[in-house]
């Protein structure tokens, strides 16, 4: 593991930092947790000290970064730390790129050239991957990466095959075998090279060795495919036989009924290799089965405007000018232009190209069909109808002889078509777009790889746009990439951007849209005011006041001409709408240009009301009610109570489908000055972001929120918003930072006469002053919040009081008064329904019966815990549940089980950083009767650091305690 810069290499001192740094750039632009980076470095047997090596070894990495001015590429990041490279700045992507560059030269008969990158990439190999560098996830890194290599090198092997290179490759490949044995492929190809070198008896002994060796070492015969290659040799095939030198073309002119129609490849074709061989396997089909016979093979090629698909048919119809001697036929239909072709047009132009006079073509559509397909018959005729409008247009235009064959391309779908086989066009890669803006502007946009991935990335990936810009930069030399870049950013200006000449984003798009109907229209614009990636059905309702189901026909109107994409979410069922970047730009034009901006606000201000409708009608099923939650006065609209019971089946897996949603309605509430909606909507997810760990998001909604309500002078959502904070620094564990923010909340909401806000806030404080051992301030802040809980009418929010309270009285030995106050808790709960409130009066009920000593009814009440987490994904809860189990666990015996659960417990609340219960949890393992005095002593410390920055000095004084009993 190695750093280079401008040739000079970087010392990377240590194994524990070339570890880290090889797990970050296996994990390259991804967040990689201290937690994994310390199981990693020591293979799960970590010092306690672990945590501040890593941080050494990070600043280390960090500063020789620094030396070398990208100090910026390792950042940190919620939990870990995050390498930023571009592909290439890693020899691992560099290989991808050169592999896939080498894929699309062999595509375009390019396989000299290709076999040449091929070489280049598997030169970038020295020694062994990732040498000295140990760890589990660095040897899956490496062995991914030798896979790779070793698939590279056989694909390499074969194109020399194909270009006559046998005698040259016969010792090379018996170096390979001799270093991987049991790579079938390798055997292959040796076998093929000794046999076209005249060594058929080698060759045969070749598969005899490689069969004794399968045999001997795995058990199993050869594949199928190397036995018949054995047979082919032993027969002498003649498909064995070396490739033969191309022939000169016959003299003398091509004779007129032979067509030959097809516009010109692109030179600089890109990318498509699976989809190339997808078409070319569909059209050259020599047995297309029993249903299809009499029926020319048909691909249809669909996608939307500018996404390349006549680029695709077009160098697929060249590809196989060979397999179709008798010639080619090429229209193009207009597809949604305003005059499209007609059929018997199209017909005629054909049927003269095939050698009928005109005279002789009939003047009836159904007699030219006839005519046509009479022509075709006993030919091999490939015909390409481009830009096709609808199924109608092309049917005339299919011949009915199976050795013909069809390439359809459309915005549309054809699946009515006898035989059709759809080939849907997307998008390129990243690294496609990227080898495709390097075939057009050439070697220069090497030297600023972040910038053309950032211009792919503007042009969302669209072969078209990408064109554009390409040829801008092309025929601009002096211009740099970042230049382009910059004048692409400011999204009102991309589309005037994206133009060169008769190529134009804003015109391709704009055939599909003007063809639509005026409703249809209407919702694409509107539907821009969804800022998010993707959408359900049911929300598109604020936008235009139809049924669902005309808005689900409509919807498929703009699928059916692809300006937007639907996919079935794998884990809801329900059917899910996306809108490609560049129409969502061509969309918002369409917006500001014909609907009035009060139109546009009071939209804007439905749809957010019914995110939030919907997120509070989820906390509400998930709670039993509106309790230990307030609310705004923002306007919700009125999503049909049908729909959200089909949505909320299950809440918490509704708001965690639509999290990334949710989180963009808070920004866009935020940014558009809906302080009151924004405010409550962000404490609305809490529901969500407390239960799943969301923290980032959770910080990040009560920031955006913060800020809308001071700069609206919004007191009573400011006060709740730092409420809502001083909640997300209390499960961080950051006492003093919650502390600060739930004063400035009681400061805010108090003269408010906010009894119900004030309440919570109390509560949480409350938590804090019994985190800091002072059990009297915290019993007064619990009863005062009792106190405004109750005239709020928060039955469960009063449970969650009485647990806490229960949990004072247990510290202080009055079993009854807690059991009575958990008794009550539980009533509560199971009236109203509160799920999650019941799991923690469960869980204090099995602490209370493992005080007693009752260790049956504690892990009854721990199991009972732990199901009820478990179904709602609540990951802290779960890891304090398992916590209480491995503690009874331990306490009766079953210290094999103790040891494992209180070990999950510990890996999953370091995951959910609930650091209180991982530091229990080291304290627990440390008290199990077989301990090894050693191993409990660094628990100890473990537990005694946590607790120590917790400030819960109650629970550090007894590891402290401990500590000196198992040193002494």
């Amino acid at each position: 593991m190695e750093v280079i810069h401008e040739d000079r290499r970087l010392d990377i001192p240590g194994v524990r930092a070339r570890t880290i740094l090889a797990i970050l750039a296996a994990n390259r632009d991804r967040s990689v947790q201290v937690e994994d980076l310390i199981e990693t470095v020591w293979d799960g047997h970590p010092p306690s000290t672990a945590r501040s090596q890593i941080q050494i070894c990070v600043s280390q990495i960090r500063r020789i970064l620094a030396a070398v001015g990208r100090k910026e590429a390792l950042a940190t990041r919620f939990g870990g730390y995050l390498l930023r490279l571009s592909p290439v700045e890693l020899d691992a992507g560099r290989f991808e790129l050169l592999v896939t560059e080498s894929r699309h030269l062999n595509a375009d008969g390019q396989t000299t050239e290709a076999v040449a990158r091929l070489r280049e990439a598997d030169a970038l190999w020295y020694g062994t991957t990732l040498a000295s560098v140990p760890g589990e996830q660095v040897d899956a890194w490496r062995r991914l990466l030798d896979e790779r290599r070793g698939a590279a090198v056989e694909e390499r092997i074969r194109l020399e095959l194909t270009l006559g290179r046998h005698d040259e490759l016969i010792g090379e490949l018996e170096a390979l075998i001799a270093a991987h044995p049991l790579r079938e492929r390798l055997h292959a190809h040796l076998m093929i090279a000794l046999y076209r070198a005249d060594r058929q008896a080698d060759a045969l002994q070749a598969y005899r060795r490689a069969r004794a060796l399968f045999v001997d070492q795995l058990g199993i015969e050869p594949s199928a495919e190397l036995s018949r290659l054995e047979h082919a040799i032993l027969s002498h095939a003649p498909h064995l036989d070396p490739p033969a030198r191309p022939r000169p073309a016959a003299a003398g002119p091509v004779a007129s009924t032979v067509p030959r129609q097809l516009p010109g490849d692109l030179a600089d074709f890109t990318g498509r290799h699976k989809l190339v061989t997808e078409i070319r396997d569909v059209v050259t089909v020599d047995d297309p089965g029993p249903d299809h016979r009499g029926v020319a093979p048909l691909a249809v090629v669909t996608g939307p405007g500018g996404v390349g698909k006549t680029s695709l048919a077009v160098h697929v119809a060249h590809s196989l000018v060979d397999r179709f001697p008798d010639g080619q036929l090429y229209a193009d239909l207009g597809g949604l232009s305003t005059t499209p072709e007609r059929p018997a047009e199209v017909l005629d132009r054909f049927l003269r190209a095939l050698g009928v006079a005109g005279a002789a073509i009939p003047d009836n559509l159904t007699e030219r069909m006839a005519l046509y397909r009479s022509r075709l018959a006993g030919r091999r005729v490939l015909i390409l109808l481009d830009n096709a409008a609808d199924e109608a247009q092309v049917a005339s235009l299919l011949p009915n002889t199976a050795g013909c064959a069809v390439i359809v391309t459309s915005r549309a779908r054809l699946g009515t078509l006898a035989g059709t086989h759809e080939v849907d066009v997307d998008a390129l890669t990243a690294e496609q777009s990227v080898a495709l803006l390097r075939q057009i502007v050439g070697e220069r946009i090497l030297a600023e790889p972040v910038e053309v991935e950032e211009l792919a990335r503007l042009c969302g990936w669209l072969p078209l746009a990408l064109r554009i810009a390409g040829a801008r930069l092309a025929s601009r030399p002096h211009w740099r990439v970042s230049r382009l870049v910059e004048r692409l950013r400011d999204r009102s200006h991309l589309l005037d951007e994206l133009v060169h000449r008769d190529l134009c984003i804003r015109t391709t798009i704009g055939l599909s849209y003007h063809t639509l109907p005026e409703r249809t229209r209407w919702l694409l614009r509107r539907l821009v005011l969804l800022d998010c990636a993707d959408f359900p059905l049911w929300v598109t309702a604020p936008l235009l006041d139809e049924r669902a189901s005309v808005l689900e026909d409509l919807l498929e109107q703009l699928v059916d001409v692809r300006l937007l994409e639907a996919q079935t979410d794998p884990t809801s069922g329900a059917t899910r709408y996306r809108m490609h970047d560049l129409v969502r730009v061509f969309a918002r034009e369409r917006l500001l240009a014909e609907d009035p901006p009060e139109v546009r606000q009071t939209l804007v201000g439905q749809v957010l009301g019914a995110w939030l409708a919907v997120a509070e009608e989820a906390h509400r099923r998930e709670y039993g009610g509106d309790f230990t939650v307030v609310h705004g006065s923002a306007a919700r609209w009125p999503v049909p109570p049908a729909v959200t019971d089909e949505l909320l089946l299950r809440p918490m897996d509704w708001l965690e489908l639509e999290r990334r949603n949710l989180v963009c309605a808070v920004r866009q509430a935020g940014a558009l000055g809906f302080d009151e909606l924004c405010w409550d909507l962000a404490f609305t997810l809490v529901t969500l972001f407390e239960t799943r760990s969301y923290f980032d998001e959770w910080a990040e909604t009560a920031d955006i929120a913060l800020a809308a309500t001071r700069r609206a002078g919004n007191l009573r959502g400011e006060g709740i918003t730092l409420h809502s904070l001083g909640a997300m620094h209390m499960f961080l564990r950051d006492p003093g930072q919650a502390e600060r923010m739930l004063t400035a909340a009681l400061r805010i909401l108090g003269p408010l006469n906010e009894p119900h806000a004030v309440a919570l806030v109390q509560r949480n404080l409350a938590y804090l002053c019994r985190l800091r051992g002072d059990d009297v301030a915290a019993l007064r802040s619990y009863e005062a919040a009792l106190t405004g809980l109750s005239a709020a009418g928060d039955r469960v929010g009063r449970a969650h009081v009485l647990v806490s309270i229960a949990g004072i009285r247990l510290a202080q030995g009055d079993r009854s008064a807690a059991r009575a106050l958990l008794g009550e808790a539980l009533t509560i709960c199971r009236d109203a329904g509160a799920r999650r409130v019941e799991a923690q009066v469960l869980h204090r009920l099995g602490e209370l019966y493992l005080h007693a000593g009752e260790l049956d009814r504690a892990e009854s009440s721990f199991q009972g815990t732990l199901d009820i987490v478990r179904a709602t994904s609540d990951r802290t809860g779960e890891a304090y549940a398992l916590h209480g189990l491995g503690t009874v666990y331990g306490r009766s015996g079953r210290l094999a089980k103790a040891r494992v659960v209180l070990t999950r417990s510990r890996q999953l609340a370091a995951q959910v950083v609930e650091r209180l219960v991982e530091a229990q949890a080291w304290y627990e393992l440390s008290q199990l009767a077989d301990r090894d005095p050693v191993e409990a002593a660094d628990q100890l410390r473990r537990a005694a650091d946590i607790f120590h920055d917790m400030q819960a000095r109650v629970w550090h004084a007894r590891a402290l305690r401990a500590l000196e009993d198992v040193s002494g």
